[in-house]
């Protein structure tokens, strides 16, 4: 019988991190062409567990509806932000962090300790003073035990530290081994450094048994 469990999941940290282990692929994969296949991702980051609370937040690009509606399909409930325009002219996030972490502390004051999983590796405080950080000491505080996904490039080394501090209620999962079962490669053609590169279609893998 699967444990149950509340699943956070940060998209932007996700799909941005999957783009950065493109770069440092050998060869490389044109960044701008990976996408994350979120069937896998859900189905890794869920493995043992019979989830009750599914939370996928993030911001809204154009052309992302598919996204969304197949994350709506599979029981996440979609916390969407529009884009805002930052100092330097450029679009940003808008309070995406600060509405996960209001989310899961929601979770771990109403209801019984179980199972956190968090997918991100950021674990600088937001500009309000908030972090994912403290939201997971509060969990493991009042008995709960947490799941941390992320790729290693993204991975905030305090969630390494926390682990290390935790007695095992903290444990750190990396998503790069999955990287061909949880990513795949739209086909086109992309500039990388200055250089055109036409990229192939790269379909996903099947994802390998979680231990």
């Amino acid at each position: 019988m699967s444990d149950t469990a509340h699943v956070f999941i940060d998209n932007a940290n996700v799909f941005g991190g999957a783009q950065r282990m493109a770069r440092a692929l050998t060869p490389p994969e044109p960044w701008g062409g990976v996408r994350v296949y979120y069937r896998n991702l859900f189905r890794l980051v869920e493995s043992g567990y019979a989830p009750s609370v599914r939370i996928l937040a993030g911001s809204v690009p154009p052309g992302n509806e598919d996204l969304w509606s197949h994350a709506s399909s599979a029981g996440y409930d979609t916390k969407l932000l529009k884009k805002v325009e930052k100092d330097n002219g450029h679009l940003g996030e808008q309070s995406v962090d600060e509405l996960l972490q209001l989310k899961m502390l929601e979770a771990i004051m109403d209801h019984s300790p179980t199972t956190l999983v968090l997918v991100t590796g950021d674990g600088k405080p937001s500009p309000t003073g908030s972090s994912f950080l403290d939201q997971i000491t509060r969990a493991m505080a009042r008995g709960w035990a947490v799941d941390v996904w992320s790729w290693g490039m993204q991975l905030s080394g305090a969630f390494s530290r926390l682990a290390a501090e935790s007695g095992n209620f903290l444990q750190v999962k990396l998503l790069d081994q999955f990287y061909d079962a949880v990513t795949f490669c739209k086909p086109g053609t992309y500039t990388v450094d200055g250089k055109t590169i036409v990229a192939k279609e790269r379909i996903v893998q099947r994802l390998p048994t979680v231990a």
